[in-house]
This record gives structure tokens, C-alpha cells and sequence, in this order.
């Protein structure tokens, strides 16, 4: 396996490849990974990734756990449009990050990973697809030969700019935000009494937003109206003097001010025989939603398991299920960042004045709660990898849904297929079928209110099928379809 790109997302998929026992070998063209901050926000669902590769808690060591996110109206009143609820799946929906400390963290762990080896300072020149494998030529950015590497999968995590992408020339569409964005990091002497958690300022004359990162940092960001030159807001005086306004004795440290274009695009496809895309490489989106590298992950984690059941010899098909999965889901979040996006950067006095109406006659009704915690997209999918299609409707979902962990019942199920029940027939007839069966402790309410026994997980935790016992036979003969042969000739 080649991983080309050892960003956040190419050191996620490979530890989680490493775990899995697939040979991988990611390269990069830096010769040092970046050491400025990008991604803000993490979630829960990330997190849960985090854990399945044992780097939950120190992830969350250099982290800012965030109570909610408010819109600032024009008045200078704060609304809550985001509440972040914590239980469904075992970690804080939404964390602040330093993601140099994230990728630190992450490297780290790589250096245990004997299956995983990392070249740097190699860039990428050609790929030539096999039926069977793929052969790619690399050259060290110091110069140098460039040298074959041959592996049964290719995956392209190489960002925006993906050279994978530009090789397989797969068309990156959508589209780039007439707006510009001055992004400002600090680091500070203690957390901003002014702002307790991210606020999206709803300024006619700046929109801005500003939030809380890592403890000891803070960012702004501030809109550019269209044609505006940004040089004399990045100057070193301008900078402090716009920070200044959000200070109450509090100190800030300018680490860096620069200018930000942001995207809404999806790549065409993301996947040519045995080369995929994932991360920046497959999809951008604009930050008001905090998804960018959330995303990424989330294709990592969908990706890895797939990739290692197919390299022990499931149906190749199994990896057509990834960008069903994935493409869907991350439109979804393209949508809500541009839904965010939209709200925080009006102009014009009269959406202006429509948006902060609607905000204040909608603060502290039901309306308000429920869409405070319901913004983001549940955590399912609308087809792929199932034994049976996913209900159309994602609130009446189960399976296609992530199912629930209010403890760390992942650390009982291991890291491949498992089931779960709360019924003694379902667990000897799954048992009899060789699948290592849980109980799922209060997580079994979540089976009880939909009338379930049981649940057959996939190794990313979604629920591949569930039923009472009657159904179990149904479902083990639609895993046995894309179940590795020698996993099933064990449970056989």
C-alpha cells in the first residue's frame, strides 16, 4: 500500500492500515511535516476514530473542549446555534486543536507502527495503473534518480494540489468563495473572557469570526469585501490593533496573519482501478463548519478497513462502497458550511437585519434548542456496505447508522466485525457463526427502543445489519458476500 501524503489524513489511514497489518509505505514531498496551525475543530466522531487507534486521550491532551458555537447579531447579542451534546458517541462533539500538536502526536505513533514506513522529501511523478497493482516513479525534491515503487493500492492524500489527482486528470469541481479571509493565530496568556467558545460575529461592515484553539491559543478571522487590498490589514500594527478590541487584560501573541481564499469543491471521482483519493485530494469546503480535516478522517476511517478485508481477499467491490458512503455525506457538510458560511458573511443591511430578527425571535424556544443540537448531519449513510439499503429517512435509520458508544465500548470490540445483544438466542447463533459478540451495557437501549436484539458491526462501527433472531441467518449470509474467504472459512 502507498499512501501518497503525510498530512493529518495520510498519518490517520496509515496508523489505522498499521493496526489492520497492511505494509504501508507513505511518502511526502516535505522533508518536514507543517508547522503552522490549519485545522481548527475537531468532533466526537473524529475522536472515535482517535480511539480506535489508541490516541483519543492524547489527542485530547493538547485539545479545548468547546461547550457550543454562537452568532454575534449585528446588536451585539450572542445566539446559540450550535449545542454540543456529549454521550451518543463517547467523546466531546466539539474540540479545539493545535494541529501541529495533533500531527506530532500522530507521528509519534507511526514510529510504532513496524508495518508503516515514511520517506519524506519524495515527490511524486508518475502513476501507471495495473490490473493488478500500481507502479509509481518518485524523485527526491533534492534531486536525484527517480525510483519505481510498486503496491497493490494507491491512496492520494496529497491536499488540494493533488499530484494523484492531476495524474489520474480527474476534474476538481465546484467552486472558490468570491470572499477573502484574513486568518489570524495568537498565542495567549490565558483563555479570552469575551469568548468563552467560537463566535461568529454577524458584522454588516466585517463579519468575523474568532474561537478559542488549543489552551494557550486563539484565532480571528476576518472578511475581505470583494476587490478590498488585504496588505494593510496584515500589517503588524493594524493586526494588534483589531485583536486588541477582543482583549480584556488578557496578552496575545501574533504567531501569524495571512490571507485565506476559501472552497467548495468534489473531485469527479475518487477512484480509477487502485488509486483513491481522500481528504483535500477528494473534497474541499469552507471552515464555517469546522469539517475540513473531520472529513478526511472520516474517510480514513471508512477507507482502512475496507482496503485491509480486500487485500485478505474480499470482493473487490468492497472499495466501490467507499465514495457511495463518503461523497454523500461530505455534500451534506458542504451544505451546512455554506448554510454557516452564508449567515455569518451578509453584507447587505437587510439579510443583515432578516437574520438577526430570525435568530432573536427563535432564542430560547424549542425551535432554537432543537437546531442547536441537531445541525450536524447525523453520523449515517444512505447506501454502501450493508446488508440491507439504509432507510431513506436518516432519523428512522439503523442500519447505515454509527451506532452509539457512551463509554468506550470500542475498546471491547477490538478492531474488526463484531456484534452486539442484549438477547441470548441472537448471541449463540451469531457465536455459532464464529462473530465475537458484546454486551453493549446502556448502549443496548438503542436496541431496546427500536425493538432489537442485535446489531453485526462493521470494523468502523457502523451497524452493517440488525434484527431479533429471526433475522440473524439473513444477515450472516450477506457478510459471508464481502467477508474475507479465509475469515470465513474460519467462522465456517
Amino acid at each position: 500500500m502507498i499512501i501518497c501524503g503525510l498530512g493529518p489524513v495520510g498519518q490517520l489511514l496509515a496508523l489505522l492500515l498499521g493496526d489492520y497489518g497492511v505494509r504501508t509505505l507513505a511518502i511526502d514531498r516535505e522533508h518536514e511535516p507543517y508547522t503552522l496551525p490549519r485545522a481548527a475543530v475537531i468532533d466526537d466522531e473524529v475522536l472515535r476514530i482517535f480511539q480506535s487507534v489508541g490516541l483519543d486521550r492524547a489527542v485530547l491532551a493538547d485539545a479545548q473542549v468547546q461547550p457550543g458555537a454562537s452568532i454575534i447579531t449585528a446588536a451585539g447579542r450572542a445566539v446559540e446555534v450550535f449545542r454540543a451534546r456529549s454521550g451518543r458517541l463517547g467523546h466531546p462533539p466539539l474540540v479545539s486543536i493545535n494541529q501541529p500538536a495533533m500531527e506530532r502526536t500522530m507521528l509519534a505513533a507511526l514510529d510504532d507502527r513496524p508495518t508503516v514506513e515514511v520517506r519524506r522529501g519524495l515527490a511524486l511523478e508518475t502513476v501507471d495503473r495495473r490490473a493488478d497493482h500500481v507502479d509509481v516513479y518518485a524523485r527526491p525534491v533534492a534531486g536525484g534518480r527517480s525510483a519505481l515503487i510498486s503496491a497493490r493500492w494507491l491512496v492520494g492524500c496529497d491536499g488540494a494540489n493533488s499530484a494523484v489527482r492531476a495524474r489520474l486528470q480527474i476534474p476538481f469541481q465546484g467552486r472558490t468563495a468570491p470572499q477573502r479571509w484574513i486568518v489570524v493565530d495568537a498565542l495567549v496568556d490565558r483563555p479570552l473572557a469575551r469568548i468563552p467558545h467560537p463566535h461568529f460575529v454577524g458584522r454588516a461592515a466585517r463579519p468575523t469570526v474568532t474561537l478559542p484553539m488549543s489552551p494557550g491559543r486563539h484565532r480571528w478571522e476576518w472578511m475581505l469585501h470583494p476587490g478590498e487590498d488585504p496588505a494593510p490589514h496584515l500589517e503588524p500594527a493594524a493586526v494588534e490593533r483589531a485583536v486588541a478590541e477582543w482583549l480584556e487584560g488578557e496578552r496575545a501573541e501574533i504567531e501569524r496573519a495571512v490571507v485565506y481564499t476559501f472552497h467548495t469543491r468534489m473531485a469527479a471521482r475518487w477512484r480509477r482501478g487502485r488509486v483513491l483519493l481522500a481528504g483535500d485530494a477528494a473534497h474541499l469546503m469552507p471552515p464555517f463548519a469546522g469539517q475540513g480535516f473531520s472529513s478526511g478522517a472520516r474517510d480514513a476511517g471508512n477507507l482502512a478497513w475496507k482496503l485491509a478485508d480486500v487485500l485478505d481477499g474480499a470482493p473487490l467491490s468492497l472499495i466501490d462502497s467507499y465514495e457511495r458512503e463518503r461523497r454523500p455525506h461530505v455534500a451534506a457538510m458542504q451544505r451546512l458550511a455554506r448554510l454557516i458560511g452564508g449567515l455569518v458573511q451578509s453584507t447587505r443591511p437587510w439579510r443583515v437585519r432578516a437574520r438577526d430578527g430570525w435568530l432573536c425571535a427563535v432564542e430560547g424556544t424549542r425551535v432554537q434548542r432543537l437546531l442547536a443540537e441537531n445541525v450536524k448531519p447525523l453520523p449515517t449513510y444512505c447506501e454502501g456496505a450493508f446488508a440491507t439499503r439504509p432507510a431513506r429517512i436518516p432519523m428512522r435509520r439503523t442500519v447505515g447508522t454509527l451506532f452509539p458508544q457512551t463509554g468506550r465500548l470500542d475498546d471491547r470490540l477490538g478492531s474488526t466485525w463484531s456484534a452486539v445483544t442484549i438477547d441470548e438466542t441472537s448471541r449463540a447463533l451469531l457465536q455459532d457463526a464464529g462473530i465475537s459478540v458484546f454486551d453493549p451495557g446502556k448502549d443496548g437501549e438503542w436496541l431496546r427502543a427500536r425493538g432489537l436484539t442485535w446489531a453485526l458491526l462493521r470494523p468502523d462501527r457502523y451497524v452493517f445489519a440488525c434484527g431479533g433472531p429471526d433475522d440473524v441467518g439473513s444477515a450472516l449470509q450477506a457478510w459471508r458476500r464481502i467477508a474475507p474467504p479465509a475469515r470465513v472459512e474460519v467462522v465456517g
